[in-house]
């Protein structure tokens, strides 16, 4: 992995998934004192720039320009399965306008449609267990099945080494345009033991709406 590359993934929150946290200010948000020096010539540049109209959110940053169609942060879907509690907590869709410089970090296309979905993931019991809803699969009203995207999500699934909680961003890239969404089904495999024997259901699926 060459440094700027790795730089660029500490970058990319901040460009993507602000807002689909709690409120804040968005102009206020800035890039981990980690960032590589690859990529992190001041911390004013590392800054997002964002305008709020009466229809979006639009944020700006060296990646590209994002707009925020639409987002729940109220989602409550809860699960249990087996020893591990899971919930889908939030929802947000978006049109990135990729910059020229990361065309080739998003397959060649100059624009995408992002879907984030934010879960938490807690294993209760002492036994190591395996999750893996960071790869989950994105089912769409438009007839798009979509592997969710592991370079860009968060590290919310792998091994639960007892009583382990992670929260983070799953996140999709579809090529509809995000008004054309109206639900989307998140479908995720069950956790098994060290084993690979099934603690619960084989398989979830939550059915999200995501109408503005």
């Amino acid at each position: 992995m060459n440094m700027k590359r790795y730089g660029f993934l500490f970058a990319l929150p901040l460009a993507l998934l602000v807002g689909c946290g709690e409120e804040t200010e968005p102009a206020s948000s800035t890039a981990p004192t980690e960032q590589v020096e690859d990529v992190k010539e001041t911390e004013a540049e590392e800054q997002e720039e964002a305008v709020t109209t009466e229809d979006a959110e639009v944020y700006d940053s060296e990646i590209g320009t994002n707009t925020i169609h639409m987002k729940n942060t109220e989602l409550t879907m809860n699960e249990t399965m087996g020893s591990v509690k899971f919930n889908v907590n939030k929802v947000q869709t978006s049109r990135l306008n990729v910059a020229e410089e990361y065309l080739d970090m998003f397959d060649g296309k100059d624009e995408v449609t992002l879907v984030v979905v934010n879960v938490t993931a807690e294993n209760t019991v002492d036994d190591t267990i395996h999750f893996y809803p960071d790869q989950g699969t994105l089912v769409t009203n438009t007839g798009e099945q979509i592997d969710a995207d592991l370079w860009f999500s968060d590290d919310v699934g792998g091994d639960f080494l007892g009583k382990v909680k992670k929260e983070g961003n799953v996140m999709f890239m579809a090529d509809a345009m995000p008004e054309e969404l109206t639900e989307v089904r998140f479908i995720v495999g069950g956790p098994t033991n060290t084993d690979y024997e099934k603690l619960a259901e084989e398989s979830y699926e939550y059915k999200i709406d995501v109408t503005k």
